[in-house]
């Protein structure tokens, strides 16, 4: 049986940045997949959802920041789930015969525990780790014995919150966010 290799990306994504970016391209580089579906929720469980953009808005910012990138997509699955574990099942049961990852920063591994049923999602799912400035190392008795794949990459100290206070305070994140999302955050009115 031929099945594809694919990670799965989930988050707010408000805005994507290259930190998101590189996570995605170099899990491709080292060859630990085949492909990385970025999937924007529509609404985040630890997040306050009040001042978060739209989600058409976040994942059309997705989608420009992707293009061109082989490898990558982003994917829309009907009203995509809050929860890890019913995003992964719907991706399974919309998309069979594939193997499935879940791609997070380290930065999630402590909190992982506290996530909708966290030993389905490993039993569905293997986990990609990939490394967040000061959370590189962080521990979890129930994702270690997962044998999850931490992924050899430099951290880079980046946030969708660092961002989002730039632009509020009406700096151009250059270098942080591509050109296209940035000129759709303008042209949107995005994050004032």
């Amino acid at each position: 049986m031929i099945f594809v290799k694919i990670a799965l990306f989930g988050g707010s994504f408000d805005p994507v940045h290259f930190g998101h970016l590189n996570a995605a391209k170099e899990v491709l580089l080292q060859r630990i997949v085949q492909s990385v579906w970025f999937i924007p929720v529509q609404n985040h469980a630890f997040k306050e959802s009040g001042g978060m953009a739209g989600f058409g808005h976040r994942k059309r910012m997705v989608e420009l920041a992707i293009a061109g990138c082989k490898g990558i997509k982003a994917i829309d699955l009907d009203e995509n789930p809050t929860y890890t574990i019913d995003t992964i099942l719907k991706a399974k049961k919309l998309f069979p015969g594939n193997r499935y990852f879940w791609l997070m920063g380290t930065n999630l591994v402590k909190e992982f525990s506290g996530w909708k049923r966290p030993e389905s999602i490993l039993r569905e799912a293997k986990l990609i780790l990939f490394p967040v400035p000061g959370s590189e190392r962080c521990k979890s008795t129930l994702v270690d014995s997962s044998g999850p794949i931490r992924v050899n990459a430099k951290a880079i100290d980046l946030s969708s919150t660092r961002v989002r206070e730039m632009l509020s305070k009406g700096q151009r994140p250059q270098g942080i966010v591509s050109d296209r999302v940035l000129d759709y955050i303008k042209k949107h009115g995005l994050y004032k």
